[in-house]
């Protein structure tokens, strides 16, 4: 049996895994540091609903081993099968043997298949982090597919929608809330999507339980989704895209505490049991930034955000950043329509109890108007009604949706006040932003709500 040595093992190489080890090779300089993952090319999370649509192919959405490498660190191609806390020791499935000082999770997560009936017929799928899977796909399980549909209208199952469409396939989606997005979005912007996705033709059906998968006669091959109360919808294939459950067997085995479904960890990552052994992204758990209930969000830039506070307290605490809770930032966009939210919605506060004032403007992102490819801009934002600290926010609009609503996120996380916000000094150039920031603007809409709300 081989033995391997290394300072540093990482077991896992997703977003989270390979952060941390970049973050580590930065911090800990002269450790050595070693990735171990199944696949030998691993793609990029986030770009997976493009593969179907934008980019046209499995291969345009690689994420490289290089910034690892350049860092000073190895990867391994291989599976962790257990783990000697006691020994520090780890071994593959190939009997390789590594010693280890820091032992990193990444071990992400599954997709979530609800007990459907018909659930494993042919023709109904998931999305796997896994090339040769994403490839067959690709390549073979759509191809000739002429009506699917969409199981979820989360951000994952919007995404998957749009993309799949440009093929020229009919595609119809499927969510039991009243509206898609319902989780991470206030009504208005929930309906704004719909109608951008239904005027591109996708077919929108909310209120709508899926009470079986039916295959044909004499066929284990998926014909028709039945939906509660509704005629059966004929179909080609069916694509899951409900949620994601952690992977913790590895983290079981080694006696790792298990808190709702996820190895349970610190403020810095570390394990409960044993302060050498981190965990990292899907399968670590998560508490939400304001309530510290347990969170669910499972993106890779959060999973990346948690590689890099891993990776600087490997070997000692260092103060420069800790995991204060998970603020829910998301962002997509669909044929030049973006639509993103960070931390808590309207309802979504007041659901847990918050007293809220809010604040919205409507703005065009550049300036003047007549300025090329401007976009009308939508920004609400959320504030605590006695203390006036931004809960979180919403845009709607176009390509600067996205460092938009990381503004808001930043605020969120470093307990801006509405009157922070609306008297900071920003940047305003014609062809680059708005007259007036969008945040600036809605925040003082909320001021001025609640000046009323007091007089």
């Amino acid at each position: 049996m081989a033995d391997v040595m290394t300072d540093i093992l990482i077991v896992g190489g997703g977003p989270a895994g390979m952060m941390t080890g970049i973050t580590a090779a930065d911090f800990w300089p002269g450790k050595t540091i070693l990735v171990v993952r199944p696949e030998v090319e691993a793609v990029i999370p986030c770009g997976i609903p493009y593969i179907f649509g934008t980019l046209g192919g499995t291969d345009e959405d690689l994420s490289g081993r290089a910034p690892l490498l350049t860092a000073g660190g190895q990867l391994r191609i291989g599976t962790v099968k257990s783990v000697d806390r006691q020994k520090r020791r780890a071994f593959l499935e190939d009997g390789t043997c590594i010693r280890w000082e820091r032992l990193v999770l990444a071990t992400g997560g599954t997709n979530f298949m609800p007990p459907i009936p018909g659930i494993n017929l042919e023709g109904v799928w998931s999305i796997h982090k896994d090339y040769d899977y994403l490839e067959n796909m690709f390549s073979c399980v759509i191809k000739g597919m002429k009506r699917i549909a969409v199981i979820g209208g989360g951000f994952i199952g919007v995404e998957f929608a749009d993309e799949i469409r440009k093929r020229g396939i009919e595609v119809h989606i499927i969510e039991a809330r009243a509206h898609l997005l319902e989780g991470a979005f206030d009504l208005d912007a929930c309906e704004r999507v719909e109608a951008v996705l239904r005027s591109r033709g996708v077919h929108v059906h909310t209120s709508a339980t899926v009470a079986a998968l039916r295959p044909a006669a004499g066929s284990q091959h998926v014909e028709a989704i039945m939906i509660s109360g509704q005629a059966p919808l004929a179909v080609d294939g069916a694509l899951v895209a409900i949620g994601v459950k952690p992977n913790v067997a590895l983290a079981e085995s080694m006696g790792l505490s298990i808190s709702h479904g996820s190895v349970w960890v610190d403020a810095f990552q570390r394990s409960q049991e044993d302060k050498a052994v981190f965990a990292v992204g899907d399968c670590a758990y998560k508490s939400e930034f304001f309530t510290r209930r347990p969170s669910h969000a499972m993106v890779a830039s959060q999973a990346a955000a948690e590689g890099r506070i891993a990776g600087m307290n490997l070997y000692a605490l260092r103060e420069i950043r800790h995991n204060v809770g998970s603020v829910s930032v998301y962002a997509s966009e669909i044929d030049g329509v973006a639509f993103g939210v960070a931390g808590l919605t309207q309802s979504g506060a007041e659901a847990e109890g918050f007293t809220v004032i809010f604040g919205e403007a409507h703005l065009p992102d550049h300036h003047p108007a007549s300025m090329p490819n401007t976009k009308e801009l939508f920004c609400r934002v959320i504030f605590a009604a006695d203390s006036l600290q931004i809960l979180g926010g919403q845009v709607l609009g176009g390509p600067t949706t996205g460092e938009l609503v990381n503004t808001i996120a930043l605020a969120v996380q470093t307990h801006v006040t509405a009157t922070d916000i609306v008297t900071m000094q920003f940047c305003s150039q014609p062809r680059l932003t708005p007259s007036l920031h969008p945040l600036v603007a809605a925040t003082g809409d909320a001021l001025r709500r609640h000046i009323r709300s007091h007089s």
